[in-house]
């Protein structure tokens, strides 16, 4: 505190209370100053109702003035409790319910069957001469029947492995056997057709002892695609030779070069190292099955020439050879319609050989090649034919294939049928616009797939 100060005489002077004002300085309450909202932030909270399944909204407020600072909306989940209905198996749904055990919302939740998985094929009635015999599939899960084929004593576990003798094909026995079939379309398109399923309806059905699988050179295909096209293309014939195998048919392994997209494909030579490698690949690997056919050349064409084929075959043969003696088929040029080529200058030194020879009746109305080249003594094998063009397409002339038939029969001459898929054209024989792949009824076939399982079915007995 400091002296009380006198006025001085003489002057006037304002009263004063004796005593100067306090110099400490004063704090201002905080109440009455500016805050920051981000110091007095809520914790979140809830607006509205909480409902199950329903986002919430929540916020956090300033707690002095009540400015919404933040918002956010979050998830209330309800709380399912499950409850098995249905238990799923091999062939039956699941059925499983959820209640929320917050509010009683309830729904089911539905599973496809699981599938049976093959595990075995068990014989019921042995095939006779006078009797079908029969066969069902079980699982390896419910162990139940999947599904139940009829057999005739027409294949590779009745007749074994395969012969030539002179011009005609023999069993084990040496007895003259004729094998008729189908052919798949190409396997880079079609692979899915070559299961057990598939393979075993048709066996089942139209009575075969014989499919050929078709393995495209090109159009995408062993030669030309890439990486994964081939290795997918080589899965699907291991996944259908074991198939045909299982059932106990004869199976035709096709090199189908036809040069239909890249015209240097229509000269076997175009691929010679390829199919020696692929040739003594896959030889090699079933070279302990008797009951597989190699056919090296599908249909060269255009100015391939019989030497060209010729100097092929002799090539391919023997990477073969070093494996097996089975049956190789060889083709010949002209779209493999030119035997008398065949006769002027025949391979020589290889037995088990047999020439093929391709036909489309619309179009190959004359059968004398075939019946020259058989009378004088070579063994020919057709190895694809239709009763349509040539192209795959068009009406059925069963007039000309009729003549086919009456020709090749009583020669004990063999045929493989084109082809198995739901491709364009009127020589498959699934209906375009088909997605089931073992289903021959003929509601799911074409007319050249009922005309062929009326005829297959008469010839092998099942009738």
């Amino acid at each position: 505190l400091q002296t009380p100060r006198i006025p001085s005489r003489g002057r006037s002077s304002r009263r004063h209370s004796g005593w100067s004002r306090c110099t400490v300085p004063i704090v201002p309450n905080p109440d009455d100053s500016e805050h920051k909202c981000s110091d007095f932030k809520s914790e979140w909270e809830t607006i509205g109702e909480v409902v199950c399944g329903v986002h919430t909204k929540q916020q956090i407020t300033c707690t002095k003035c009540g400015e919404i600072l933040e918002t956010q909306t979050i998830p209330n989940p309800h709380d399912y409790e499950a409850e098995v209905i249905q238990e799923q198996d091999c062939v039956t749904k699941g059925i499983t319910k959820y209640t929320c055990s917050i509010c009683g919302d309830s729904y089911n939740f539905e599973t496809y069957p699981k599938g049976h998985v093959l595990d075995s094929l068990v014989v019921d009635i042995l095939p006779t001469d006078e009797q079908i015999g029969k066969r069902h599939t079980t699982c390896s899960v419910c162990h139940g029947t999947i599904r139940t084929y009829n057999y005739v004593n027409n294949g590779y576990n009745f007749n074994g492995k395969l012969s030539v003798n002179g011009r005609d094909l023999v069993n084990q026995d040496g007895e003259k056997i004729q094998l008729f079939g189908l052919s798949t379309h190409g396997i880079q398109w079609f692979g899915r057709y070559l299961n057990f399923e598939t393979i075993a309806a048709i066996q089942s059905e139209f009575g075969i002892n014989i499919i050929r699988f078709a393995l495209y050179t090109d159009e995408s295909g062993f030669c030309s695609g890439n990486t994964l096209v081939k290795e997918q293309m080589l899965k699907d014939l291991h996944e259908g030779i074991d198939a045909a195998t299982k059932l106990g048919l004869y199976v035709i392994v096709d090199w189908h070069m036809v040069g239909a997209t890249n015209p240097l494909d229509k000269n076997p030579l175009t691929y010679l190292e390829e199919s020696k490698e692929f040739f003594s690949y896959i030889s090699e690997y079933y070279k302990d099955q008797n009951n597989i056919l190699y056919e090296i050349m599908n249909e060269p064409n255009g100015t391939t020439t019989w030497a060209d084929c010729k100097k092929y075959a002799e090539a391919v043969i023997p990477c073969i050879r070093k494996n097996t003696d089975a049956i190789i088929l060889v083709g010949n040029p002209r779209w493999t319609a030119d035997l008398t080529s065949v006769m002027n200058d025949p391979l020589v030194g290889y037995s088990n050989i047999m020439y093929t020879y391709h036909f489309y009746a619309r179009d190959h109305s004359r059968t004398s090649q075939v019946e020259k080249a058989y009378d004088a003594g070579f063994p020919v094998f057709i190895s694809e034919f239709g009763f349509m063009n040539s192209d795959g397409d068009g009406k059925i002339s069963t007039t000309n294939g009729e003549k086919w038939k009456k020709v090749l029969d009583e020669r004990n001459i063999s045929y493989v049928a084109w082809n198995i898929s739901n491709s364009g054209g009127s020589a498959s024989i699934f209906k375009q616009n088909s997605p089931w792949m073992d289903d021959v009824s003929d509601s799911n076939l074409k007319e050249w797939g009922i005309y062929l399982k009326n005829w297959y079915r008469e010839k092998a007995g099942l009738d």
